[in-house]
């Protein structure tokens, strides 16, 4: 269980590195990708379903990260805001991903990328 749950963290980690470097690189496009978020029903439940999966990574290695109780309190976050998601109307969850896209410009998408790519870094180093 603790490896599956390394594996999956890694997998997130990888994830938050890898769209912190697309937003620093192509802001504009990143905000264009934020806008298909909830567009169908289909790229909904795959979102959610990674989600989900990085959230239950979470709290498989929780007992063995350095801080547990972080680790168990994000899993726990994010699997259940997983299924707000999957439960609220698709409408309701694209038109915030819109409202979001159609109001962060370029250059604010820029720094806030290194905080993406950050959290990834922190999260590996605290599931190892």
């Amino acid at each position: 269980m603790q490896t599956g749950g390394l594996i999956g963290v890694g997998a997130a980690d990888l994830w938050l590195f890898c769209i912190g470097a697309f937003m620093a690189v192509r802001p504009a496009q990143a905000t264009r990708v934020l806008r298909l978020t909830a567009s169908t029903r289909t790229i909904n439940n795959m979102e959610q379903g990674l989600r989900l999966a990085a959230g239950v990574a979470l709290l498989l290695r929780a007992p063995a990260s350095k801080l547990p109780r972080v680790f168990e309190a994000g899993g726990w976050f994010i699997i259940l805001s997983s299924l707000v998601l999957l439960v609220l109307p698709l409408r309701w969850h694209s038109a915030y991903a819109i409202w979001w896209s159609e109001r962060l410009p370029p250059l604010m998408v820029r720094l806030i990328a290194p905080v993406s790519s950050a959290a990834g870094i922190a999260l590996v180093y605290a599931a190892i």
